[in-house]
């Protein structure tokens, strides 16, 4: 039972809705810990490649920030079939960080928080100029150190790295992990190709890396006859989605590798030689990561609050940071460790909300979703609900300004109601017939009574699905 317990909640919100890298770590050496003890630990430890010569920020004598990097390196590809899916080592056009994350690790406040960047996000890149912020990787971790302190005053204290093939190696050491596909599935970008649905496809790690660095998802609408886009948002969709695996994974590598010993080293070895790791990175400060996301409760953020930088449209495809909103999100990153937590500001995106449509009208809740994340609320999936004619605003208890604030959002009123069984989420819109829509914002999401709403699966696909 113990075993379970551990290994389940540090997968659970290590993505941060991005490819495996904390979580990762934390896994690799919970599981190992718990099945064959203290000197094991030690060993792995010992394993971990280390980056020497980087200029970070003098640490704390407890916790810090620790930057989270998953790189986009193709050196592991040695097959056509993973030619095809990822490229190879010239398709990359030079290191790039597929994922640039940041946790804040301190034991002395109430929450931790991690804070995803956007691979888009336009930057001053030191020395080179304006530039993506994924390219800052292109010259290594000392520059993408230098971005974030030179961008967004973030001081970095540790670096953790680690590349595709080590999250592929962990889903194939658990074993396949299943995921709902509402209709079949394509991404032509990553060789994502899942024919037949609806229903539970059981991926193994190629097909689950092409799943979760998917940008250009598109599902088969049958009722049209063709395929449509099941990611507007391109990488801001991807977070959504990444985090909906993570949690089914999370759920098969507690049932398998937290009851089977050899299946939990199976996960440490394909982990441990895939990470890099800062050389004053110690024991101590592993452990205090671990101990981050040992405390998570998967469907709970209260422990472990996981965010993107709230993010506009910016020039030529990129996006900028939403102000004051991205303020809010930085500012727990740049306070001193210790330090009595700030209030903290109910902005959206902190609010995850899910939509559920009971209107009758074919795709509005997909509609509905998509303009809400353009206020910038984080997704938590759509679905359908019972027939109503009211439009419900349901909450989780103590939640109720997170409520009013998706209220604020809408055209018209809602009904606010507490529920204590929303889980995976903070608020749970419920469309019904008197729906008018979502205020404007670059978009409208009209109600039943307002026009045609956007296409039926113009959403996230595989987000607020049945489980498997």
């Amino acid at each position: 039972m113990a075993g379970t317990r551990l290994l389940d909640r540090p997968f659970a919100r290590a993505f941060a809705g991005r490819v495996v890298l904390a979580g990762v770590l934390a896994a690799a050496l919970v599981v190992g810990g718990v099945a064959v003890g203290h000197r094991m630990i030690n060993a792995k430890i010992s394993e971990i490649p280390r980056v020497t010569d980087l200029d970070l920020a003098a640490g704390p004598a407890q916790g810090g920030n620790y930057l989270l990097i998953g790189s986009d390196s193709r050196s592991f590809v040695r097959t056509d079939r993973q030619a095809e899916a990822f490229g190879d080592t010239t398709d990359a056009g030079g290191q790039r960080s597929d994922t640039l994350m940041v946790v804040r690790v301190d034991p002395d406040a109430r929450r931790s928080v991690l804070v995803s960047f956007p691979r888009d996000t336009l930057v001053t890149i030191p020395g080179v100029g304006r530039e993506r912020i994924n390219a800052a990787f292109n010259d290594g971790p000392q520059k993408a150190i230098d971005t974030l302190k030179a961008n967004f005053g973030i001081e970095i204290h540790h670096y953790v790295e680690v590349d595709f093939e080590a999250f592929v190696g962990i889903v194939d050491a658990i074993g396949r992990v299943p995921v709902y596909f509402p209709a079949p599935t394509r991404d032509t970008t990553t060789g994502l190709d899942i024919p037949v649905a609806p229903g539970c496809v059981p991926l193994d790690g190629t097909q689950a890396l092409q799943y979760v660095r998917s940008r250009h998802m598109e599902i088969f609408d049958a009722t049209r006859g063709r395929w449509v886009d099941a990611s507007p948002r391109a990488d801001l969709d991807r977070i959504a989605r990444q985090q909906a695996f993570i949690r089914r994974l999370a759920a098969v590598a507690a049932e398998r590798a937290g009851a089977n010993p050899i299946t939990a080293l199976g996960v440490a070895d394909a982990i441990v030689p895939k990470l890099k790791v800062d050389e004053g990175l110690s024991r101590r400060d592993i452990f205090r990561l671990v101990n981050t996301f040992r405390k998570v409760d998967p469907t709970d953020d209260s422990t472990l609050e996981m965010l993107t930088l709230p993010v506009v449209d910016g020039p030529g495809g990129s996006v900028v940071p939403k102000q004051p909103d991205a303020e809010a999100v930085l500012a727990p990153l740049r306070a001193p460790i210790g330090a009595k937590p700030a209030r903290r500001e109910v902005i959206p995106a902190r609010v995850r909300v899910r939509v559920l449509n009971g209107s009758g009208v074919d795709g509005l809740a997909a509609a509905t979703s998509e303009t809400l994340q353009d206020h910038g609320f984080a997704p938590a999936g759509i679905g359908n609900a019972d027939a109503t004619r009211t439009t419900v605003i349901r909450y989780r208890p103590g939640q109720e300004d997170e409520a009013r604030l998706v209220a604020s959002h809408l055209i018209g009123s809602a009904r606010l109601v507490s529920d204590g069984t929303v889980t995976d989420a903070d608020v749970v819109l419920v469309i019904g017939t008197d729906f008018d829509g979502v205020r404007r914002s670059g978009r409208t999401a009209p109600g039943p009574r307002g026009g045609t709403p956007g296409p039926t699966g113009a959403a996230p696909a595989a987000v607020g699905s049945p489980a498997c």
